[in-house]
């Protein structure tokens, strides 16, 4: 995964395991053991690839605890916490969610805003939270029908009103989830212009979560 990404023209990528004690047990200590030996490979394959970890948080009431333990990372050791919620979670969970996080001195990023039925077409809704610091990730197999028309349709409504703060590839496999956004990239470039693609496929990741840290 990681040397079809560097081939797809990465060279700075945030893994973000999933992360719900629940769900997926106590996976810290092997995450960070594979993170490490990724790192190792990188470093010896594709030397100019920056590798940063962080988690995908899996909303449950009470989860900002897990933060605060520090069994759940934050990305790359920041402020900024991705987080996700089932896409049928009803509207008032998801505002719960965001909230708790915000209350807690952390800022949300929504992970795959456009798959959640309760809010994906809201723009309101998603408006007001990025008035309050959060924003909003959309996996670039949305935009080409991956998630279903629904999903795609939202989307392609975020990148193209640039409620969307970054798209990432939200890979899982190279099969049905590879790595790879050049291809949304060039949709986003044809749709809104070179500038705002660079920011939402590149820059603003990068400032979050690499220069960030390093200040």
């Amino acid at each position: 995964m990681l040397d079809e990404a560097y081939h797809d023209g990465a060279r700075y990528i945030c893994l973000t395991p999933h992360f719900h004690p629940g769900y997926y047990g106590n996976n810290q200590e092997k995450s960070l053991l594979s993170f490490e030996r990724l790192c190792c490979y990188a470093q010896k394959n594709h030397p100019s690839l920056k590798l940063a970890l962080g988690n995908e948080l899996h909303y449950e009431r009470g989860c900002v605890s897990w933060l605060e333990d520090e069994k759940c990372r934050t990305l790359n050791k920041t402020k900024f916490v991705l987080i996700d919620f089932r896409s049928d979670e009803i509207k008032h969970n998801i505002s719960d969610g965001l909230d708790s996080l915000l209350r807690a001195g952390y800022i949300p990023i929504l992970a795959h805003a456009e798959r959640y039925n309760a809010i994906c077409r809201d723009h309101n809704f998603l408006s007001k939270y990025k008035r309050s610091g959060m924003l909003i990730q959309v996996n670039a197999g949305s935009l080409f029908g991956a998630f279903g028309l629904r999903a795609r349709h939202a989307a392609k409504r975020l990148i193209k009103s640039k409620l969307a703060d970054f798209i990432s590839s939200d890979a899982h496999n190279l099969d049905t989830r590879a790595p790879g956004i050049k291809k949304a990239y060039q949709y986003a470039e044809i749709k809104c212009g070179k500038d705002y693609a660079d920011a939402i496929c590149f820059s603003n990741a990068y400032h979050l979560i690499f220069s960030e840290h390093k200040n």
